[in-house]
């Protein structure tokens, strides 16, 4: 059944709007009308509503009941350095499928220049977008909070606000994945990938002085988008959620 997120503060009493893509989707694609049921989601509550009248781009809603949501389990953070656009848009997009909770994007001594120009506000709102659009895709309640663009280093200072960081690196050959997630705390952990030429020596000895554990993700070396989606699968068998 189709949810759509809805701001709390547009409630007002017993009814709430719906106005851009959410009422157009919900209006053009899923042809709902007068009288029908709509689930919506302010990230704390649940409710039930019933369209009331709906008009090319707004559709107006009574709430009949609301439940408040159960706590949600650990979510993986990511740490993603800056990739060319389609390969750092379909990271956002299955990372959202595969539960990430907040995305942070980070330049990197090897990230390629031309892509920092994805660090412009208008890049971050169609990320923005994307994760929103896989998000209600996926059933969740919330779509993923994505951070404004970083220094690698600023990010390895921010290492004590996690409960665990795990950095994957194709040149470390003996800590897997699954060895190291067991000895860490899940509660809020952060998986780091580094760019298409990867991170350098330098960065994985900052990364792993400030707490970081360096893992390999297995023989082969993989592209960095296929490196995320592979980190977060494997976070999210551990977790028990696959």
């Amino acid at each position: 059944m189709p949810q759509f997120l809805i701001d709390s503060r547009n409630i007002q009493g017993n009814t709430t709007t719906l106005t851009g893509n959410e009422a157009k989707h919900l209006i053009k694609v899923l042809r709902y009308k007068k009288g029908d049921r709509v689930f919506l989601s302010d990230g704390q509550y649940q409710y039930v509503s019933v369209i009331e009248s709906l008009s090319g781009k707004t559709v107006n809603l009574k709430l009949l009941d609301r439940k408040l949501l159960q706590k949600a389990a650990p979510s993986p953070i990511l740490g993603i350095s800056l990739l060319k656009h389609d390969h750092l848009e379909l990271v956002l997009q299955k990372g959202v499928e595969l539960g990430v909770g907040e995305f942070i994007l980070f330049i990197s001594e090897r990230t390629i220049p031309h892509y920092h120009e994805s660090a412009t506000p208008k890049k971050l709102a169609r990320f923005e977008k994307i994760a929103m659009e896989a998000a209600k895709q996926s059933g969740m309640i919330t779509p993923p909070k994505i951070d404004p663009v970083i220094s690698f280093e600023a990010l390895v200072k921010n290492f004590d606000g996690f409960s665990g960081v795990m950095l994957a690196w194709e040149e470390e050959k003996e800590s897997s994945f699954n060895t190291v997630f067991q000895t860490l705390d899940p509660t809020k952990l952060l998986l780091i990938i580094g760019p298409e030429g990867g991170f350098t020596k330098e960065e994985v000895a900052l990364a792993e002085k400030n707490g970081a554990k360096i893992v390999t993700l297995g023989r082969q070396i993989l592209r960095a988008e296929t490196a995320a989606i592979t980190t977060l699968a494997l976070c999210q068998y551990e977790l028990g959620n696959l």
